[in-house]
């Protein structure tokens, strides 16, 4: 009974780790998206800036003291730089990393939001490459061996066969 348990999990762990590279792609595309997006606010924040004679240094700088009403812009504009930097130096990473290694960044690195988001849209589908092949078969192997050696070992604490 234990080997048929393990074989219908390893089963299991194959269908959803297939999923991987897809939702990975998915997340990808989105986090471009955003970093697209951010990248058009800073620039124009950052063409307003440069027609005071300001850089993002520079204004960075006088941000650090500002009071009232700058301050609220300067939030804005600081939280706009820092989410665009953080997420561009992500897309980077997700970038240069391979198809066989980028769910294994993802599923450390993964902004919430983003992960969110692609999870909400996100539909599983039969993987058509050899890097969601490798990651069923990975899927496979982990639900089904790890099971398959706890129920041997409680199988020899308990009685073995019968």
């Amino acid at each position: 009974m234990g080997r048929f348990l393990a074989f219908i999990l390893g089963i299991a762990g194959a269908v959803i780790a297939s999923q991987g590279p897809g939702f990975t792609l998915q997340y990808m595309q989105n986090l471009e998206g955003r970093v697209d997006e951010l990248t058009s606010i800073v620039e124009s924040q950052e063409a307003e800036i440069r027609d005071y004679g300001y850089t993002r240094e520079t204004a960075m700088e006088e941000c650090r003291t500002a009071t009232d009403l700058l301050d609220a812009f300067c939030s804005n504009y600081r939280m706009a730089v820092e989410r665009l930097e953080y997420l561009a130096a992500h897309l980077s990473e997700m970038n240069t990393a391979t198809d066989y290694v980028r769910p294994l960044i993802l599923a450390r690195t993964y902004d919430r939001d983003i992960a969110m988001s692609v999870r909400e849209q996100f539909e599983p589908a039969v993987p058509t490459t050899l890097h969601g092949a490798a990651y069923a078969g990975g899927g496979f192997i982990v639900a089904w061996g790890l099971p398959l050696l706890i129920f041997s070992i409680l199988g020899g604490m308990f009685g073995g066969r019968r």
